[in-house]
């Protein structure tokens, strides 16, 4: 009975086989209905990390900026250079011309 019971699912599918191929195309939509929002929020949870990462990139960029014109100032490096590295202005009478030709 149980043959026989099998082939009568069998040819019941058979005979309706457009209900059977649709119900499968629903499946399958659905299935990718999920996935593409599963998707979705996965790219949107990156696209936030990134634009944080962003921000932060941003403020250190300030930071650095700001420490560049810091330690660039003039009266800095001239302080630093007579202090630290003992240098001088040459007088006149010390200082070479040299023309290009």
């Amino acid at each position: 009975m149980t043959t026989n019971l099998a082939r009568i699912i069998g040819m019941d599918l058979w005979h309706h086989k457009w209900l059977v191929a649709l119900a499968l195309c629903v499946l399958a939509s659905a299935m990718g209905v999920v996935w593409s929002a599963q998707e979705s929020r996965n790219l949107t949870a990156r696209w936030n990390e990134l634009l944080q990462e962003r921000d932060q990139l941003d403020v250190q960029w300030r930071h650095l900026l700001l420490e560049e014109q810091t330690l660039a100032e003039h009266s800095r490096v001239a302080r630093k250079a007579t202090r630290d590295l003992q240098m001088h202005r040459p007088k006149p009478s010390q200082e070479k011309v040299v023309r290009l030709p």
